[in-house]
């Protein structure tokens, strides 16, 4: 096992000793023991949706069904109509990511560049509501929405999930890191704050942003209590939500075959955006 002396722990030198050598087995076996763990959910939510309900029950781990029954995953794409959950938690997924991308970015910018009186407040008052527990303030956002006449709404998810401090500050620090004769060099051709919002600061900081709109829609798409508490209608129900009304009418066979057939849409996605993820998290 060879290896880059900047890039690794030892150098090639040490890689190509008994002892590295040993090593580097070690660090093999970890790897692949990872990679057992982080698999055997899917593979076992895959393998599940594939038996009876007979063996779903069966006592201890069985990986493979005794009949490989394809026909369970057909008649729970049909029968749960998988199409219309998915697009609905693709609007309730996509519309938060949209809002949270444009408050966070709006506030990220006016607390770098415009300096607002009590900027420091600001930040730290940001800061606290990271430590504040989602059920501390579950009671409030609901009764205000049910004031505004939103539940039962897609506004009712969109416009809680819009405010978002963890973004709003790592946006802030990706302003921050933009030179400041940029923008004086832009200030100086009579550009306004709004034309080097959206000329300098978003594509300059497109990479990061991409990253955090991606991890912002993972975690929407698995939302649970807030879709659960808005959403009453059957039609307008997310993936996560409808499936746990399902859960008591439906053979446990095909509820594994649906779950793993909501887990296929961001699974693909991070899949085909691995490297532009990594690159941005790097940055």
């Amino acid at each position: 096992m060879r290896a880059s002396g900047n890039r690794a722990i030892m150098s090639n030198t040490e890689w190509r000793s008994p002892v590295g050598r040993l090593i580097g087995l070690f660090y093999l076996l970890m790897l692949v023991l990872g990679s057992i763990l982080v698999l055997f959910p899917f593979i076992f939510s895959f393998t599940a949706g594939l038996k009876t309900s007979t063996e779903v029950f069966k006592t201890g781990i069985h990986l493979f069904p005794e009949k490989w029954n394809w026909g369970n995953y057909v008649e729970a794409w049909q029968r749960f109509q998988m199409i219309r959950m998915f697009f609905n938690s693709i609007a309730a997924a996509g519309g938060g990511v949209l809002g949270q991308i444009v408050v966070s970015s709006m506030a990220a910018y006016s607390l770098s560049r415009l300096k607002p009186i009590g900027k420091k407040i600001f930040l730290a008052i940001i800061l606290i509501t990271l430590g504040i527990p989602t059920m501390a303030y579950l009671v409030p956002r609901y009764v205000i929405m049910a004031d505004l006449h939103l539940i039962d709404s897609f506004w009712g998810l969109w416009l809680p999930y819009a405010c978002s401090p963890f973004m709003i500050l790592i946006l802030t620090n990706s302003f921050n890191a933009i030179p400041k004769e940029v923008f004086e060099a832009a200030q100086l051709d009579g550009a306004s704050e709004v034309r080097m919002f959206f000329k300098i600061a978003l594509p300059l900081s497109s990479s990061i942003i991409f990253v955090l709109g991606f991890l912002a829609f993972i975690v929407l798409w698995g939302d649970f209590l807030w879709p659960y508490l808005i959403l009453r209608t059957p039609d307008l129900q997310t993936v996560s939500v409808r499936l746990y009304t399902l859960t008591r009418y439906v053979p446990r066979n095909l509820f594994l075959a649906c779950s793993f057939i909501a887990m296929l849409p961001p699974t693909i996605a991070a899949l085909f955006l691995a490297r532009k993820i990594k690159g941005g998290l790097t940055l």
